[in-house]
C-alpha cells in the first residue's frame, strides 16, 4: 500500500496534457524553419535558439507521462546538439537536415503519445 501512495504522489506532480501542450507549443516554435537559419547558419542565431531551448526545458519537465518525459529529453538533446555545434557534425547528426528530421520524428512521437 505504501508503494501505491508513492506512485500516486508522483503522478499528482505531472501537469495535465492541455497545460503542458501550451509549453510544448512554445518550445517547438523556438526552432525556426531551416531556411530561416541561413546557409551557413548564423552563430548568433544558433546561440539564441540554444539558450532558449535550455531555459524552456524546465517548463516541459515533468511531462504528462513518463513516456513523454523520455521523448522530451531526446528532443532537447537533439536540439542542443544541433544548435550548439550549428551545424551539427556528430556521428548520428551530420547536418542540420539530419537534426531537423530527427526533431520532426520526435515531435510526431510526442503528439502520438499525447493523443493516446
Amino acid at each position: 500500500m505504501g508503494a501505491m501512495l508513492i506512485m500516486t504522489g508522483c503522478g499528482a506532480d505531472r501537469p495535465d496534457s492541455a497545460t503542458w501542450r501550451q509549453s510544448w507549443g512554445q518550445m517547438i516554435a523556438v526552432i525556426p524553419d531551416q531556411e530561416d537559419l541561413g546557409s551557413p547558419p548564423q552563430p548568433e542565431k544558433c546561440q539564441e535558439i540554444l539558450a532558449t531551448v535550455r531555459e524552456g526545458t524546465t517548463s516541459l519537465m515533468p511531462a504528462p507521462t513518463n513516456t513523454i518525459d523520455d521523448l522530451v529529453a531526446e528532443w532537447v538533446s537533439v536540439a542542443e546538439t544541433a544548435f550548439f555545434e550549428c551545424p551539427p557534425r556528430e556521428h548520428e547528426l551530420q547536418s542540420l537536415e539530419d537534426a531537423y528530421a530527427e526533431l520532426d520524428r520526435i515531435e510526431e512521437s510526442i503528439e502520438t503519445a499525447l493523443d493516446n
